[in-house]
């Protein structure tokens, strides 16, 4: 898949903010409340790697977050 430059720069402000928020606002405890979320945020991210670019970093950190609390 291809996108490009202007759409590539929303998806990344809207990871980056979304991911911020989801960062500040819910504690580890009730992360696995957020799994939806966390799958859409990753098909998002998946477009993004499969046009040749990346998630910022605070994606990554939710996500790792979220991969910690809810491991079984």
């Amino acid at each position: 898949m291809t996108i490009d430059q202007t759409t590539a720069n929303v998806m990344t402000a809207l990871l980056r903010e979304l991911s911020s928020e989801l960062d500040l606002h819910h504690n580890d405890e009730e992360l696995h409340t957020l799994e939806p979320t966390i799958k859409t945020l990753r098909r998002a991210a998946k477009v993004m790697a499969d046009a040749g670019y990346k998630a910022p970093e605070v994606y990554h950190h939710i996500v790792g977050r979220f991969d910690r609390m809810t491991r079984a």
